[in-house]
């Protein structure tokens, strides 16, 4: 009975750490092309550890100000949606 219990509460947990998983990396994001573009246009400035854990949506409405020239950045940045949901993704994993 125990182990069996206990298998309903490894199953609950795998499920719910799935559920984290796709809340933090949102449908269609790569985190690949993520890492391509922030080593082009963002490593020469920014070291993508300096990002790890931060909000995923924070990050994504700032780059998409930065894009937008809302916020001031030391060069102009024009980013597609889907640029900025790669490159946030890449950055709150902190580059790994």
């Amino acid at each position: 009975m125990f182990v069996k219990g206990l298998r309903r509460v490894s199953a609950a947990l795998a499920l719910a750490a799935a559920g984290a998983l796709v809340a933090v990396w949102p449908a269609g994001a790569d985190v690949a092309a993520g890492e391509a573009k922030f080593n082009a246009v963002c490593a020469e400035c920014h070291d993508s550890a300096d990002f790890e854990g931060e909000d995923l949506n924070g990050l994504r409405d700032t780059l998409r100000k930065i894009s937008q020239g809302a916020i001031t950045h030391k060069k102009s940045v024009k980013l597609s949606e889907q640029e900025i949901a790669d490159l946030a993704a890449y950055m709150a994993s902190g580059g790994k």
